[in-house]
C-alpha cells in the first residue's frame, strides 16, 4: 500500500508563523534595551533566550492539519 501526501497549500504553518514573530519581537526588545538601557542589554543573554522564546511560540501554538494523506490499494 502506497501512502501519497498532498500539501493543500504553500503557505506556512501557523507554528513557523509564530517563531518567525517571536524571534521579531526578541530583536525589537533587544534592540531597544541597548538604545536606552544598555546595563540590561548582555550579548551572552540574548543569545540564550532567543532560542528559547522561539521554541516557546512554536511549542504553545497549535497548528492546523495542512497534509492530506491517501492511501492507495495495492495491486
Amino acid at each position: 500500500m502506497t501512502d501519497l501526501v498532498t500539501m493543500n497549500t504553500a503557505n506556512p504553518t501557523r507554528k513557523l508563523t509564530a517563531a518567525t514573530v517571536g524571534i521579531a519581537i526578541v530583536e525589537v526588545i533587544r534592540t531597544a534595551l541597548t538604545n536606552f538601557a544598555p546595563g540590561w542589554s548582555d550579548p551572552a543573554m540574548w543569545t540564550a533566550l532567543s532560542p528559547i522564546i522561539v521554541f516557546a511560540c512554536g511549542w504553545f501554538i497549535r497548528d492546523e492539519a495542512t497534509v492530506v494523506i491517501t492511501q492507495e490499494p495495492e495491486q
